[in-house]
């Protein structure tokens, strides 16, 4: 995962994607690129910054799918000061040993700028 959020690693994500890498999420482009540009932003970074895990991801994988949930700790809108923890997942398709198509839990950005 590391390889997906890390921008000093991000060139080598691509080893990692299919050529027509399809994606779900409706703030990012298809192709492998839109996932490194991603990484390689402030936006991206932005949004690694929000994302303290709170425990370990777990995985579950099923012929050419694979799933991973990671508990997420979020400030409480309703309590300052207090966090709960939300499970946010990510859903590839695998082909070939690399990740050919991706889903998330995503909302549409506000605004081109993201988070």
């Amino acid at each position: 995962m590391e390889l997906l959020t890390d921008p000093d690693r991000a060139s080598e994500a691509r080893a990692l994607l299919t050529p027509t890498y399809l994606q779900h999420n409706p703030n990012l482009p298809d192709g492998p690129d839109a996932i490194i540009n991603l990484i390689n932003s402030d936006l991206g970074q932005r949004a690694k910054a929000t994302m303290e895990l709170a425990g370990k991801p777990m995985f579950v994988a099923e012929g050419d799918f694979v799933v991973m949930v990671q508990p997420i700790k979020r400030p409480d809108p309703q309590r300052p000061g207090e966090s709960y923890t939300l499970w946010w997942f990510d859903m590839w398709r695998v082909e070939d040993g690399r990740l050919a198509e991706h889903w998330d839990a995503a909302e549409k950005w506000p605004s081109p700028e993201g988070l």
